[in-house]
């Protein structure tokens, strides 16, 4: 589902270890990240707008090497596997839709406001690693569920400055489908847009490319920037065809601080 604030993306996308030679010491961390982002109005979107955004998030890593976390972007835990795997559960919020955002979703209905469970298994190959997750609304609130299978590649470019490159697919149903860019008929009778009932199945593909530079120890500056292309379960939609592009990009740019 879509990464609607920027810090939530940053954190993501750009492993903040990358500016740290040595392995997470056993005991609590602390990070706070602050920056904006560059983002469709909604899925599919021409129109783009750029907001503000915040994280604060405190991560406890045992003596296993489980790493528990709490923050504004949810509760997460973090298993480590034999030969390199690694399994992550996250309850994470998921904000809404604002329809004030594109002109053409006057007269839609609300997206509300929900969280979700994710889950993601990763398998690490030195730089590189392959994961598959997937993630559902909890409470029901017409996010539905979507997976994803990606791959992803991490190095240091100079002592201070860290690249990341990962690419992904996504697929999934028709609930989510609907939400995201579906046109019911009585909303298609209240707004003029036709209607469009999308299926479950294939989403689309997404790349994307991370920079973390080390100003300090215990600061770093992030720029994010991805790529997605919808596929035609998605596109077909009046609200892609017609009113927006197959096509969305989204660019994000923060600083964090690690204590």
């Amino acid at each position: 589902m879509n990464r609607t604030i920027l810090i939530t993306t940053v954190v993501v996308v750009i492993n903040p270890q990358l500016s740290v030679a040595e392995e997470a010491e056993v005991g609590w961390s602390y990070q706070i990240v602050v920056g904006v982002e560059r983002e469709a109005a909604y899925t599919g979107s021409d129109v783009y707008v750029t907001e503000a955004g915040g994280l604060a998030k405190a991560t406890y890593t045992a003596q296993n090497g489980t790493e528990w976390s709490v923050g504004l972007d949810g509760l997460g835990v973090m298993f480590r596997l034999p030969k390199d795997y690694e399994v992550e559960l996250t309850l994470e919020y998921e904000e809404g839709r604002d329809n004030s955002d594109d002109p053409i979703l006057s007269g839609f209905p609300e997206v509300q406001n929900t969280v979700e469970l994710q889950g993601v298994l990763t398998k690490e190959f030195g730089a590189y690693s392959v994961g598959v997750g997937v993630q559902t609304d909890i409470l029901n609130r017409g996010k539905g569920a979507v997976a994803f299978v990606g791959v992803g590649y991490e190095t240091q470019l100079t002592d201070r400055l860290g690249l990341s490159l990962g690419a992904d697919v996504s697929f999934a149903n028709s609930e989510h489908m609907m939400t995201e860019v579906g046109v019911s008929r009585a909303t298609a009778t209240a707004t003029g847009v036709a209607a469009y009932t999308p299926s479950g199945g294939y989403k689309g593909a997404t790349i994307e490319v991370g920079l973390a530079y080390a100003l300090t120890e215990r600061s770093t500056v992030y720029l994010q920037a991805s790529v997605e292309r919808y596929g035609s379960n998605m596109s077909d939609s009046p609200l892609i065809q017609t009113h927006g592009s197959r096509t969305n990009t989204d660019v994000g740019l923060g600083i964090g601080f690690a204590f």
